[in-house]
């Protein structure tokens, strides 16, 4: 390396020292840092008041509870509630919340939304045509069951024409309705009883009904009407609730002869087994018929 790139190297660095060294580079070096250093400390303070930074609150129990009421409980927390779906539930009125989400005794923010599934009322059903069950009362109660319609035999008439268990005509509310009704649309609502006048051939023998996908109160009720009787309750899986359970099995089978007063054996699962869905019962798609 020449002395004169040496002496020019030399130079700049001494030059560049002073600079950095210099008053006005130092001052405005220490406004600059004071400046980051400012907004990051506000920054982090405002993000602390915004998201309330390390605070949480515990939510509730709201299961049980009406809409209203939960909301008036929520106030000092300040959570707003969302109602996502409601679903009717027999014997009970509309407005009860049975799930909620974040669940119950987590810890969220104050101001969460709380999202809620409740009771509502119940939905309108537009009744089958008789023929699609071949008017035949154990297939027609039971579809009439999947969509929460109760059905009980109110008499029996002796008829040597048709096949036993033949549906004539029911009851609703005390009014007679006739197949031609049920043609034209006729409209029941979920929790409703229809009483049934069927046909019988004289007999001690009946025929064993179709309990599977049934939930067990509707299956319970069906048998108690069909002058039968449930006789052992098995369970298969968890059952927390045997009152919403579903008939996985049954003994003796659907469609088998039994005794009258004879008894049928049942398994439970607390899910439908496969198999048992229906979606053209649904009253939606009965409405839009």
């Amino acid at each position: 390396m020449n002395n004169g790139l040496l002496e020019n190297l030399k130079a700049f660095a001494r030059e560049a020292w002073l600079f950095l060294t210099s008053v006005l580079f130092l001052k405005n070096l220490a406004m600059m840092v004071g400046v980051v250093v400012g907004f990051a400390l506000l920054s982090n303070w405002w993000l602390g008041c915004y998201t309330n930074h390390g605070e949480s609150v515990q939510v509730d129990d709201f299961t049980g509870m009406h809409f209203s009421d939960a909301k008036r409980q929520a106030r000092d927390k300040d959570f707003e509630f969302e109602i996502l779906d409601s679903l009717w539930k027999e014997g009970q009125p509309s407005g009860i919340i049975l799930k909620q989400t974040p669940k119950p005794l987590s810890r969220v923010k104050e101001g969460r939304k709380i999202y809620v599934t409740v009771t509502g009322d119940p939905d309108a059903y537009r009744l089958p045509n008789l023929k699609e069950s071949s008017y035949e009362f154990d297939r027609y109660a039971k579809r009439l069951a999947m969509n929460g319609v109760k059905s009980r035999v109110k008499e029996r008439v002796y008829d040597r024409k048709q096949a036993e268990n033949s549906i004539l005509y029911f009851y609703h509310d005390g009014k007679k309705v006739t197949e031609r009704e049920v043609k034209t649309g006729y409209f029941v609502m979920a929790g409703d009883v229809l009483e049934f006048v069927v046909t019988e051939r004289l007999s001690n023998q009946l025929q064993v009904p179709d309990l599977v996908c049934m939930n067990f109160t509707a299956a319970e009720f069906l048998v108690s009407t069909s002058n039968l009787n449930i006789g052992a309750i098995n369970e298969e899986g968890a059952v927390s609730d045997q009152s919403t359970a579903f008939v996985s099995r049954q003994e003796p089978a659907a469609g088998e002869p039994v005794q009258m007063g004879g008894q049928i054996t049942v398994w439970l699962s607390q899910t439908p087994p496969p198999g048992c869905s229906d979606g053209n019962d649904s009253p939606a798609s009965d409405q839009n018929q």
